[in-house]
């Protein structure tokens, strides 16, 4: 039977937090070809533990008392002596294994995905790298629209700081801002805020969440283009019960606010970023996910930890500052990026980076995501 015809093994995680749920689907859908899905546990064929968190004794109890018929995959580090047992961290053939025996106890159909999956792009769950393989580039701009992205502003001159200001603008008299704020209260409370303005209400979960919009992009982009005051905007805290289940019309939270913040900043950076002085880049960005700017991987490249200003990163790129300004704002927006204030980003400065050495770079990099010879042209 081929991996289209096989219905996918429902999986429910009750103990793990929004964060790691999103991880989850992640790993599902790119490391285990969406082999299985997350689900609400009253849906689950089996139940995910991790057992080195928590009281995992009293878990493990509560799982088979409340879901007697349902298996439970175990996940640990370290190994339980259960026949139904993942090792952290998750890898794609250890939990196709926990799958085929899952799929054997419910009497389904053989599933050849233990044969068939590779190692999971990025990084495994609970951060342990893995090695990746060819993954789908991530959404790209459509021909002519690229300056809904980056704007069309011409280059500042470094030496006139009288002009820098109109680089700069303040997010949270926009969309972005006040979508940057309802995450932060989610992340801080660890629950679900109904943001709610003209478009109706959304919910804004905490970590990487998924997000049910109803709403064409063109509409959402105008919305990015407006001012809009507190008064405009109400945020509250939702229900702390949520829907696990990623239906195609939603949107993880990272894509949104990625989106939003490219509409808003149009070439420009909010008003605490310095044009002038040391930015850091915390990781990659997931470009498989994420709109891929003009630039985006080359300015990743030379600016992954390595601090360097924003005016270095398009001098040294020869690419336009709308570029580099657009992919520093859009990291921003979702934590990747931010001055280097601390000590911990300063210690090393970017290194030189001649013509061959980035061609090289690049290529590997371009290998890496599935997207062939990448070259240096802008």
């Amino acid at each position: 039977m081929s991996d289209a015809q096989l219905e996918p093994v429902k999986i429910a995680a009750p103990w793990m937090d929004e964060r790691s749920h999103g991880m989850l689907r992640t790993f599902f859908r790119d490391g285990l070809k969406s082999r299985c899905v997350l689900v609400e546990p009253d849906r689950a064929q089996a139940i995910l533990i991790d057992v080195d968190r928590g009281d995992a004794t009293r878990r493990l109890h509560d799982a088979r008392l409340r879901w007697p018929e349902v298996p439970v995959i175990e996940l640990s580090v370290n190994h339980p002596d259960q026949a139904l047992f993942v090792r952290k961290p998750l890898r794609p053939k250890g939990m196709a294994r926990a799958l085929m025996s899952v799929r054997r106890k419910l009497r389904l159909s053989d599933d050849p995905v233990a044969e068939s999956v590779g190692v999971c792009p990025g990084e495994a769950v609970d951060g342990a790298p893995a090695t990746a393989v060819a993954a789908p580039r991530g959404p790209v701009p459509e021909p002519g629209t690229e300056n809904h992205y980056v704007g069309q502003a011409s280059d500042l001159d470094p030496a006139a700081p009288a002009n820098w200001s109109r680089a700069h603008y303040d997010p949270a008299q926009f969309l972005q801002g006040h979508l940057q704020r309802a995450a932060a209260m989610a992340d801080a409370t660890g629950r679900r805020i109904a943001m709610t303005g003209v478009w109706g209400c959304w919910m804004i979960p905490p970590g990487n969440g998924a997000i049910e919009l109803s709403m064409p992009d063109q509409y959402l982009r105008s919305l990015c283009l407006v001012t809009m005051n507190d008064s405009e905007v109400r945020l509250d805290a939702a229900d702390a019960g949520a829907d696990l289940t990623c239906s195609p019309e939603q949107t993880p939270r990272d894509v949104l606010l990625w989106k939003v913040a490219l509409w808003t900043a149009r070439g420009r950076v909010p008003l605490d970023a310095p044009l002038d002085a040391p930015v850091y880049l915390r990781h990659w960005p997931d470009l498989n996910e994420l709109l891929v700017t003009p630039d985006a991987m080359r300015i990743a490249a030379l600016w992954l930890n390595h601090p360097i200003s924003l005016f270095e990163l398009a001098t040294r790129l020869d690419v336009p500052q709308r570029h580099v300004f657009s992919f520093y704002s859009a990291c921003a927006a979702i934590g990747l990026a931010g001055p280097a204030r601390r000590a911990a980003d300063t210690l090393i400065e970017a290194p030189e980076v001649g013509a061959t050495g980035m061609r090289a770079l690049l290529g590997r990099l371009g290998e890496r995501l599935g997207l062939g010879t990448q070259t240096e042209s802008a």
